[in-house]
């Protein structure tokens, strides 16, 4: 990394030996058992699933226990003459209903066989597996020898798009540097509860505190958009923004990403995303979504391995080029709007302080009201979207083939 890289962004080049040298058993054992004495986080297997209880295993026991008990009841009453007649009526009754009985014992078996084989199941996922522990001792070896903080479990409340959706928001895994620029990288969920199902999406992100407060800005990548079964793309992120947001980038641009920034907002997005700052977007982070908010950096995609050295190479070369490239950018940026403004221009907390510490000085680092966040959208894109599917299919299903149009 070059001096004026590390001007910027101090950062240097992590040791992995942790992630990738044997493990020690004795040393994994003390380990072990120093997380189990303290009551650790990572002492419990979490998956963001509610795991089974005392009343879910009695409840798994109820198929197995009572079809077996009353099998051997009817054995143990009848004994050995009624085996005989099963026998006999199974060699000498017409077929098929000379099956019906061995059948009906079959049947009772394989639920038996079944509900058995899901109540191991539930038992094993009690139990904290090997490859838990030495993730989680690997992951802390390496937050030490690198001087970085490893959150486990750690409830999150950051203002980022994909933050404030659903509930038990957590960071399954989180490294954060402790000194210098803040910098942190980790795997997100949360949970969404409906009436007869739930789900757990999960994320991984990268936070980032930039120099300066900017307006809130956000870049959707299109090669990670969700797709319908009628071909329509949709953004895989979490929450709808209001479509008079939309700000067109222009040729390659375009094709990558959606641009959102706040209303009266176009001229300071397009300061910001200078043609060179998005050319590297396009290259380094062409299937990321990033956000602008407040301080911070965002940029989310799917969970990152954090056990893989090459995670780490992309880091880098992301806190070289592109991170690099954004607080060169906007260390002069300065919101004309804040003047205009009667209330505090910094009554929004930043996400990070550079130190870990105090808020950010000086009157002009801040954004007026109107641009500190982007509006949702509401009820107008809702019916938008109702609107092309209806259209869509009128089209497909009805008019091409009346008029022989060309399918789409």
């Amino acid at each position: 990394m070059t001096e004026s890289t590390q001007e910027y962004l101090p950062y240097s080049v992590p040791d992995r030996t942790a992630l990738t040298e044997p493990i020690d058993r004795s040393e994994l054992a003390a380990f072990v058992a120093e997380s189990k004495a303290k009551d650790l986080p990572w002492r419990r297997m979490t998956t963001g699933l509610r795991r089974p209880g005392v009343s879910d295993l009695i409840g798994q026991l109820v198929p197995v226990v009572i079809p077996l008990a009353g099998l051997g009841f009817v054995l143990i009453t009848g004994g050995w003459s009624l085996i005989e007649t099963v026998g006999r009526f199974t060699l000498e009754a017409p077929f098929p209903l000379n099956l019906v009985i061995i059948a009906f014992v079959a049947l009772i078996l394989l639920g038996v066989l079944a509900a058995a084989v899901a109540l191991i199941r539930m038992i094993l996922s009690l139990i904290t597996p090997r490859w838990w522990w030495e993730a989680a001792f690997r992951l802390v070896r390496f937050a030490g020898a690198n001087g970085l903080r490893y959150g486990h479990d750690d409830p999150l409340s950051y203002p980022g798009l994909i933050f404030g959706t659903g509930s038990e928001r957590v960071a399954e895994r989180r490294l954060t540097t402790t000194t210098g620029r803040r910098i942190e990288i980790g795997n997100y969920r949360y949970t969404i509860r409906h009436e007869r199902s739930t789900q757990v999406c999960h994320w991984g992100y990268v936070a980032i505190t930039l120099d300066r407060r900017l307006p809130h800005l956000l870049l959707d990548a299109k090669d990670n958009d969700n797709r319908s079964v009628f071909g329509i793309r949709t953004s895989n992120l979490p929450v709808g923004l209001a479509r008079d947001q939309r700000l067109s980038l222009g040729g390659e641009f375009d094709d990558k990403f959606t641009l959102y920034a706040p209303s009266d907002y176009g001229r300071d997005a397009f300061y910001i995303f200078a043609p060179d700052l998005m050319a590297l977007f396009v290259d380094r982070l062409g299937t990321f979504d990033v956000e602008i908010i407040d301080d911070t950096m965002f940029v989310y995609g799917n969970r990152f391995d954090l056990l893989d050295p090459r995670t780490y190479d992309w880091l880098q070369e992301l806190v070289e080029t592109v991170i690099t490239r954004t607080v060169r950018r906007t260390e002069r940026y300065t919101d004309d709007r804040v003047g205009l403004e009667t209330s505090r221009p910094d009554d929004h907390d930043p996400v990070f302080a550079n130190d870990g510490t105090g808020r950010p000085v000086g009157a002009t680092n801040a954004v007026a009201a109107s641009g500190r966040r982007l509006r949702r959208g509401g009820w107008g894109t809702a019916v938008f979207f109702g609107v092309v599917v209806i259209g869509y299919l009128l089209y497909s299903f009805v008019l091409a083939p009346i008029f022989g149009w060309p399918q789409p």
